[in-house]
């Protein structure tokens, strides 16, 4: 396990859950997720007792959609905060993203390694600066309209945690170039 940081400047850390041969699974998780969550949860209750109080002393109801946004914004926010991303690379099978929310919600994507041509480590614009991804190369009839997928799009880990990962990555690959 290490403890590195995000484009964004968050604590990160980068744990190889298992290793071998012919499989691959590890995992960067947020370390600030919980004081993120927490963060977000104090504004959206503040949000509310504002509301509140507009409420109590001028008692108009047109200060509704005043505070419809926010709130709903907020309920987004706090919802959405990422815990942790994970990658399960199986050498002959396929490749598995996982991404966990705070909430427990989980979103997985898993890509058949006949579609896979290369992993790479990419430079890209991102709020207008450069930032440096890892990205998927496909091949085939079924990537045809997506040529390239951004793994551990969600935390963006930065260049020493992406070398770590493509390094890894690429031990139990040993991608033959096509």
């Amino acid at each position: 396990m290490v403890f590195l940081w995000t484009s964004a400047g968050t604590q990160i850390h980068v744990k190889i859950v298992h290793k071998s041969a012919s499989v691959l699974q590890l995992s960067v998780e947020n370390v600030e997720a919980h004081r993120q969550r927490h963060t977000l949860l104090v504004l959206e209750l503040g949000t509310l007792f504002c509301f509140a109080v507009c409420m109590f002393l001028f008692r108009l109801n047109v200060l509704h959609a005043l505070f419809v946004l926010p709130i709903g914004t907020l309920v987004y926010l706090y919802n959405n905060v990422i815990k942790s991303e994970s990658l399960v690379l199986v050498k002959d099978f396929a490749l598995q993203c996982s991404t966990t929310f705070a909430n427990g919600a989980v979103r997985n994507a898993l890509i058949p390694m006949e579609y896979v041509q290369d992993i790479v480590i990419n430079e890209v614009f991102f709020n207008l600066k450069v930032i440096f991804v890892l990205q998927l190369l496909t091949k085939g009839h079924l990537f045809r309209k997506k040529p390239v997928i951004t793994l551990l799009q969600q935390l963006k880990p930065a260049l020493p945690s992406l070398k770590i990962i493509y390094n890894e990555l690429h031990s139990v690959l040993e991608l033959q170039n096509c």
